[in-house]
């Protein structure tokens, strides 16, 4: 989460879809893409930074809350609150180290599951405070009634003492490219996004004085990055966030060749020159969305979202969307594109 300027991030459960045949996998008849659209979602669905994966026959989303909140869901349409990832009373101490009135909301996690077990990272934060730092957690299993239910605090893995002069060290979103490689994206307007490798094994930095990778000077928050079959594609959030009705925020998108970029928008411009694409913009009904992340599930794709929502007296409700491609290779929200966007990694692997 952004400490001026946020929203909500949704991601992965499953293996994504190689559409159109794309890499030899999954082709996707463009009728079931059609189909695909979004749905109303019931229940307790405000949230801000959600992540979204799967275990079994039960949707778990983690969003910003205290001691990281939880819902859960058995058809991504109904949702109840589930307790927290950490209970209040029993934060781990190292969060009050560099900011001591940390009030134990801990903003926009990242799950994945790999090597047997499920890797949260989360924002360390206060309002308009920057000595922040990303978290890690681990566990077993996501199902509380699992007598094997314990998350593990991993402790602190960057922090802003070496996440980049100016920086503001949150919004965690980890990537596992094809070669194995794994990049924790961070950041926010302040100073911008950057990318640092970790180690794939432990999930932390390979070294106290890592090698960052300068993604923006200055541009989006909430990052996520996918690689298709040419390109990684990021997202990320701007705007105003956190105000209601007036919130204007909206996700933009951008490709590169490399996975620590430049990434150009649809004209070509560099995202390290504040250019970049919408993908998707607030209207009258829901003036702000944004924090965007990606789930997919058999062949479809979906974006996921918060929405500051005009019916709910500008509250931050959950939102999701299936995700096209359009004639140029680039992801739509547009059902007239029809096809769904093919995506090879970057996802959040489900059990």
């Amino acid at each position: 989460m952004q400490n001026s300027v946020h929203a909500i991030v949704y991601h992965a459960a499953k293996s994504w879809a190689y559409a159109l045949g794309w890499g030899g996998a999954l082709a996707v008849c463009p009728a079931a893409a059609q189909a695909q659209t979004a749905k109303t979602l019931q229940g307790d669905i405000r949230v801000h930074d959600p992540v979204m994966i799967k275990q079994g026959d039960t949707y778990y989303v983690f969003h910003t809350g205290k001691g990281v909140a939880i819902k859960t869901s058995k058809d991504k349409v109904h949702w109840q609150n589930a307790g927290s990832v950490f209970a209040p009373t029993a934060l781990p101490a190292w969060h009050k180290q560099d900011i001591p009135g940390q009030d134990g909301s801990l903003w926009a996690p990242d799950i994945s599951y790999r090597n047997g077990k499920y890797h949260l990272y989360y924002s360390v934060s206060a309002w308009m405070n920057f000595n922040s730092s990303i978290g890690y957690a681990t566990n077993t299993t996501l199902d509380p009634a699992d007598s094997a239910y314990k998350w593990v605090d991993e402790g602190q893995v960057i922090s802003y003492r070496n996440g980049g002069q100016g920086v503001n060290v949150i919004d965690p979103n980890l990537f596992v490219d094809t070669d194995k490689k794994a990049w924790l994206f961070y950041g926010s307007y302040k100073a911008g996004l950057r990318a640092v490798e970790v180690d794939h094994k432990t999930g932390k930095l390979k070294s106290a004085a890592p090698a960052l990778s300068t993604i923006t000077p200055a541009l989006g928050e909430g990052v996520f990055v996918l690689k298709g079959p040419t390109y990684y594609y990021i997202f990320a959030s701007r705007g105003i966030c956190c105000k209601g009705n007036e919130s204007n925020y909206q996700v933009v998108m951008g490709r590169a060749a490399s996975v620590t970029g430049p990434y150009l928008n649809k004209a070509g411009e560099s995202w390290l020159n504040n250019k970049y694409t919408v993908l998707l913009a607030g209207n009258e009904a829901e003036p702000g969305r944004g924090h965007n992340g990606f789930y997919t599930e058999g062949d479809s794709t979906f974006i996921v979202y918060h929405a500051y929502t005009r019916a709910a007296e500008g509250a931050s409700q959950l939102r999701i969307q299936p995700v096209y491609v359009d004639k140029e290779g680039w992801p739509s929200l547009d059902p007239a594109d029809r096809k769904l966007f093919p995506v090879i990694t970057g996802v959040k692997f489900g059990k």
